[in-house]
């Protein structure tokens, strides 16, 4: 990433998610960020966000940062980060540990992101929202909130493609519906029992996916990833470095083809709960459907997050929040005497009912 010197005292500026420019965090100094317009044929800085044709992209995505940066390896979590030049990185952004190795040449041969979203979310607040995050988990251990140490908060882009896909279904099943019959309790009186209907049915569904997202990255779990959605690609702006000053990024862990494999999958599941859904009745069984798919896109974006390894009880558990819309997520110790003490009272509440009702 390139240094952007400040016109007032040439110290390095910084983006400010608060008010959207770069900003000097000696002198005060403000400098706006331009969209670029006109001729960028020359231009390392794209002039829109554009969807690509998943089948024909690659042959021709530019690769790399566009800038010059230095490059990290976390030795225990994989993860690969990087940062201005003359910024030296000593943790890990994900797992908190110092197993950090400068790469003496970082890589260019992962594709450049197209688009990113901006920070909007400070530092400040990401950081006063901890406490609040944690005191409201359930089934955690009481001391949680008085020993949990927030370590070194980062703000880290995560690389990420949006997938776009039209799909037609069509499907047939037996769709049962149930009804009722009385029938003999065998001691001289009657009960109800169900039963099904079962007839043959046939449908269709149809479903357009727009910015289906899957992360890229490999320091951020996919759980993590899933519980800061959702992220507003309407609000992507073209990918330009100035938004990098002072902050992390994570090079492309996952390539487009595992991506698109990954991302297809979930969309193939949201497919088959429609048509599940599009079946009347009550049940059904000997479902066939066949599924056409086209207008297969993708973006390459970058998307902000607050992220921290945290401790407690000398255990380390992970903590992030969305840079735009403020969402907070994360991972915690459980406490599995309230887990069993809530089992117990459920039993003991049911066991109570049945003999409520036998009397």
């Amino acid at each position: 990433m390139s240094n952007f010197p400040c016109s007032g005292c040439s110290a390095d500026l910084q983006y400010s998610p608060e008010d959207g420019v770069l900003e000097c965090p000696y002198c005060g100094a403000k400098t706006e960020i331009t969209v670029p317009s006109g001729d960028t044929s020359n231009s390392d800085v794209p002039a829109e966000v554009v969807e690509y044709d998943l089948e024909s992209a690659l042959r021709s995505a530019p690769k790399g940062w566009a800038s010059e940066v230095k490059e990290f390896e976390c030795k225990n979590c994989s993860a690969v980060t990087t940062v201005e030049p003359h910024v030296t990185a000593t943790v890990c952004a994900f797992c908190g540990t110092n197993q950090l190795e400068v790469q003496p040449i970082a890589k260019e041969d992962f594709i450049r992101p197209e688009s990113l979203l901006p920070f909007r979310i400070e530092e400040g607040t990401a950081r006063d929202s901890f406490l609040v995050w944690v005191k409201s988990l359930w089934f955690r251990p009481n001391d949680l909130k008085r020993l949990a140490k927030l370590d070194g908060l980062k703000g880290l882009y995560v690389p990420i493609f949006t997938f776009d896909m039209k799909s037609y279904t069509e499907w047939q099943a037996e769709a049962g519906f149930h009804y009722y019959v009385s029938v003999s309790d065998g001691k001289g009186g009657t009960r109800r029992q169900r039963r099904t209907r079962w007839e043959w049915r046939s449908g269709d569904v149809r479903l357009d996916f727009d910015d289906w997202l899957v992360s890229a990255s490999t320091g951020l779990e996919q759980d993590l990833f899933d519980g800061l959605l959702p992220f507003d690609t309407n609000e992507l702006v073209p990918y330009d470095t100035r938004y990098l000053a002072g902050f992390i990024a994570e090079r492309y862990q996952h390539d487009l083809a595992s991506s698109w494999a990954r991302g297809e999958s979930g969309m193939d599941e949201h497919i088959g709960s429609a048509v599940v859904r599009d079946i009347p009745g009550d049940t059904y069984r000997n479902l066939s459907s066949q599924t056409k798919k086209w207008d297969k896109t993708f973006k390459h974006c970058l998307v902000p997050v607050w992220i921290s390894a945290y401790r407690y009880k000398e255990k380390t558990f992970h903590y992030a929040v969305n840079g735009v819309t403020g969402k907070m997520h994360g991972t915690a110790p459980w406490s599995w005497i309230k887990i069993t003490l809530a089992i117990v009272s459920v039993a003991l509440a049911g066991y109570g009912l049945v003999l409520f009702s036998e009397q």
